[in-house]
């Protein structure tokens, strides 16, 4: 049977650090407005990064904390509340809104009977250990009626929506492999069917039309942008993804381009729009962040672009 929990404690996200902050590294999240203005909207005290923005530009989720479990975020845009929607006893991360902006999706090992990673441990990649057990889990917009969707003893990570909302894909190590693709139910009524038969992928994303996966996998020895039929099938590069290594992707709401983190010319990470009819790249600059490391850009519908930024502790 399926597991329905209820993360309920949100607060405003006011932490005293008290000499727990031990971290080897920093991370925060932006806005960068229409009018070229950039605004960080996370607290600024730990690790917070991998946003995902509101359809309707309202709001920003992501993961992270100043110590301990990393836990979910949610940024009010107009308000600047921030309050936390996942407990301070689990490990979440993977924060995504469904294209109607009134779901959220994300992992966790809540349930897992194994030690809680910790912010202190985290790597700038961001990866899970690979003896950490994950799960996908839906909630509403607000935290409430969390609802679990995958099960098992898997790693289950960076889940995604379809845009109907009928629909969910993720990254799991099911079948054995580290980062296979694999949909479900958003109900999680039926078990995952897997979309690969070989190889990997990773940060899979939806097309607006709804019928291809964007993701990057290893192509000839770099990471490249492909699409896979939403039924499965064989990995298509995208032939005008020319960088040394491209990250992401987040398929713009308008269904022209991709956003994508890459190196091209050794810099890393520069946010590039990926022109879906194969036109070439365009950078994307955010004022500020010329010579710091900044990536994982999602935009909302009224413009509004989020990305976060790293920075080492001096």
């Amino acid at each position: 049977m399926r597991k329905a929990h209820c993360f309920l404690g949100l607060f405003v996200a006011m932490i005293s650090l008290n000499g727990q902050n031990k971290l080897h590294f920093y991370t925060d999240v932006f806005a960068w407005y229409p009018d070229g203005k950039v605004r960080r909207i996370s607290p600024g005290d730990g690790i917070y990064f991998q946003p995902c923005i509101h359809p309707q530009g309202t709001h920003v989720v992501y993961y992270g904390n100043s110590y301990g479990p990393p836990r979910i975020w949610r940024a009010n845009l107009t308000s600047s509340e921030i309050i936390a929607l996942t407990p301070d006893d689990a490990n979440a991360r993977h924060p995504v809104y469904n294209w109607q902006g009134d779901k959220i999706a994300f992992s966790s090992d809540y349930g897992f009977d194994q030690k809680r990673e910790r912010v202190e441990d985290m790597t700038p990649s961001g990866e899970l250990p690979a003896d950490q057990k994950f799960n996908v889990f839906i909630m509403d917009a607000d935290g409430k009626n969390v609802l679990q969707i995958t099960e098992g003893p898997y790693q289950d990570e960076r889940p995604c929506f379809s845009p109907d909302g009928k629909y969910v894909t993720f990254v799991s190590n099911r079948q054995g492999r580290k980062s296979g693709l694999w949909t479900i139910p958003v109900d999680g009524g039926a078990d995952p069917i897997p979309l690969m038969q070989k190889g990997w992928g990773y940060r899979p994303w939806y097309s607006a039309d709804g019928q291809w996966i964007f993701f990057y996998t290893d192509v000839n020895r770099r990471h490249r942008i492909c699409k896979i039929p939403v039924q499965g099938g064989r990995a298509v590069p995208l032939s005008n993804d020319i960088f040394k290594l491209s990250h992401g992707p987040f398929a713009d709401p308008n269904g022209r381009c991709l956003l994508v983190h890459a190196i091209k010319d050794g810099n890393w990470h520069g946010i590039w729009e990926l022109p879906l009819n194969g036109d070439p790249p365009r950078r994307l600059q955010p004022p500020g962040f010329e010579k710091i490391h900044h990536g994982h850009a999602t935009r909302a519908k009224n413009g509004v672009m989020t990305f976060d930024a790293l920075r080492f502790r001096k």
